[in-house]
This record gives structure tokens, C-alpha cells and sequence, in this order.
């Protein structure tokens, strides 16, 4: 006889949490305007300008399912700006930090160069997203995975194309590193793998208009402060900043390069760093270098006779390859083993 007292009460107090919960998720779901308000309103403190139209809240009852109409940041403290054309937010009801995206249809980028503001207008065909939030609301880590990318941007009306773009970007976890440490701490990594890319009619030169992929993984250790560009990346190289390039792969007609090695910049702010890569396909690159007016054509057979004399040769009959290849980069000069290539000027952005 004691059972349905137990049932009864048992039943109540699912209906008092369903009817709690209800209360709750759409509670937050009416404050979920106020709380992107608040969060663009704290980021116009920063000077970043963050808009769109009024959000649409559906997922009841497991998660909140936020759309936003022509969303728009402006950032042009820091020089760069982005517009689209739809944006959907999908997270828990009780974690206001992780959220799912997806981003379709239209999306256009602007930058500044510190002279001139470049645009690109795109048009992604199936993207999405996943980003985590700090205790500050800053982004801390973010995935992104584009398929179908269409994009033109100064070079003229000519598209680009990527069939998939896929890209992470972390801030490295705090660090405890003491004053007296001798190296620097990792401050953030990032990763940008594209397969499918065409480029523009014009753009290819001896390579092909045809990048079958690229990709790459960096490290960047020590402190990147915010504010001026230039002078947060001279207080960067002056605290012995580095980055770590863990890989670069790509295939691109008949070259394909695999390198790894550090980056740095010298008192003129030029790149140096020491790398190892293996390299097939170099003599249409020095050919490409050779159209481009980057390597005079005396310089260019010297360098073909010198990789020729240090490239393995596949017993296969297929092209040579330059096996872990120093390449270096020092005093504004670039070699791949003792080769002069090309030469770099100072990084600055205005």
C-alpha cells in the first residue's frame, strides 16, 4: 500500500524539477538578448564594435539554438573587420563558454596593412565551428572547418576556391614561468590545413593554378601584448620570442616541400631562422623565382647545378629530392643550403 505514496511522491518531484527546469531554460532564453548585449557592450570598451540583427532563440528543452541575422565585428583598433550573412550558436543550457556554430552563405573580411584596407568578399557553402570562452570573454581556443569556399578579394573579380579549409587557433593555459626562466613560455599555437585550392586564372606562374594541399602547425613562445602592432612585436623579439614551426606541407603542381625549424626576428625586425626540409620539384620553383624577377638567371643555374649535386635521385626514375635541406634565413638573406634564394625585408605594419 506504501507504493503509490512512494510513486505520487516520486511523480511530484519529477514534475517539480521538469517545471522548474522549463522555468528556467526559458528564463535564460529571454535573457540570452540581454547577455549578447552586454557582451558587445564590453567589447565596444575595447574598441571592437560587435553587431546584428535581434537573435532567435529555439532548442528547448536540451540546448539553446541562437541565430543571428547579418552579424558584424569591427575591429579596426587592431585593423581587420568581418560581415556575414547568417550566424547559429548552439550550447547548453548551463555552459555559457563552449558553442557550436555554423556560418553559411555569405562572409566578407577586410584588413589593414597599415597603409590601405584590403577586402575579400566569400561565399562559404558549409561551414562550422567551435569556440571556448575565458572567465573574461575573450576567445581562448577555436576550430574551424569551411568545405566549398569561394572567395575574391584585390587581386580582381577572378575567384578563388577551396574545397576545405580547416584551422585551430589556442592561447596557451597561463604560465607559472618564473622571471629568471631562460627560455620563453608557449604562448599560443595555430594550425591551417587547406586541400582543393584553385587559384585565380594568372596566379599560378610555372606551378599551376592547383594546390592540392597546404598546411601547417606553429608554436609562438613568449608573450604577444596587446595594443600597437608593431611595438607589441618588438617587445616580442626583445623577451627572445620564437616560433616553433612543428610542420609545413605542401603540394603544389610538381613541388612538395615537408619542413619543420624555428622563426625569429633580428634587431631590423627581418625574419632569421633555421629550418630542415625536403623538397621535390625545385627546379620549377627556381623557374617560378626566375619569372618573378626574384632570382637573377645566373644565381638560378648555380643553384640548379648545386641542388642537382645534393639531391637524392629514386632509383624509380622519379624527380630528385632535397632530403633535410638546411634552409636559413639570416642578415636578410634567405638559402636553402648554401644557395642564395631570395632575400627578406623588415616585418612592420605601419
Amino acid at each position: 500500500m506504501r507504493i503509490m505514496p512512494l510513486a505520487a511522491s516520486t511523480a511530484g518531484g519529477v514534475a517539480i524539477a521538469v517545471i522548474a527546469y522549463t522555468a528556467y531554460w526559458f528564463v535564460a532564453a529571454d535573457e540570452i538578448e540581454d547577455r549578447i548585449a552586454g557582451w558587445a557592450a564590453e567589447h565596444q570598451a575595447r574598441g571592437i564594435i560587435v553587431q546584428s540583427g535581434a537573435p532567435q532563440v529555439s532548442g528547448y528543452p536540451l540546448h539553446f539554438e541562437v541565430s543571428l541575422e547579418r552579424p558584424s565585428v569591427d575591429n579596426s583598433v587592431d585593423g581587420w573587420a568581418w560581415r556575414g550573412e547568417a550566424l547559429t550558436a548552439r550550447f547548453r543550457p548551463w555552459r555559457f563558454d563552449k558553442f557550436d556554430l555554423k556560418i553559411n552563405g555569405e562572409n566578407n573580411v577586410r584588413y589593414f596593412d597599415g597603409a590601405t584596407w584590403h577586402d575579400f568578399e566569400g561565399h562559404i557553402e558549409d561551414g562550422s565551428a567551435w569556440l571556448q570562452l575565458d572567465d573574461e570573454h575573450w576567445i581562448e581556443k577555436l576550430l574551424l572547418d569551411f568545405k566549398r569556399v569561394n572567395f575574391t578579394g584585390p587581386w580582381g573579380k577572378d575567384p578563388a576556391r577551396v574545397m576545405r579549409m580547416r584551422a585551430r587557433a589556442e592561447r596557451a593555459p597561463d604560465s607559472d614561468q618564473s622571471e629568471t626562466a631562460s627560455t620563453a613560455a608557449e604562448f599560443a599555437s595555430a594550425a591551417l590545413d587547406l586541400e582543393g585550392v584553385i587559384l585565380p586564372p594568372g596566379y599560378g606562374e610555372e606551378l599551376g593554378e592547383n594546390i592540392e594541399y597546404l598546411n601547417f602547425d606553429i608554436s609562438l613562445f613568449g608573450t604577444l601584448p596587446a595594443g600597437d602592432a608593431d611595438a607589441a612585436l618588438r617587445a616580442w623579439r626583445d623577451q627572445g620570442g620564437t616560433l616553433e614551426l612543428n610542420s609545413f606541407r605542401v603540394r603544389w603542381g610538381p613541388l612538395g616541400i615537408e619542413s619543420t625549424g624555428t622563426i625569429a626576428l633580428d634587431g631590423e625586425m627581418r625574419p632569421i631562422g633555421a629550418l630542415t626540409a625536403d623538397i621535390i620539384g625545385y627546379g620549377d620553383i627556381i623557374d617560378a623565382l626566375i619569372m618573378s624577377n626574384m632570382i637573377p638567371l645566373g644565381d638560378a643555374f648555380l643553384a640548379k647545378v648545386a641542388f642537382n649535386m645534393l639531391a637524392d635521385k629514386p632509383e624509380d626514375g622519379g624527380p630528385p629530392v632535397l632530403r633535410s635541406v638546411p634552409i636559413t634565413a639570416q642578415n636578410g638573406g634567405v638559402f636553402v643550403g648554401p644557395v642564395s634564394v631570395g632575400s627578406v625585408s623588415p616585418i612592420r605594419f605601419h
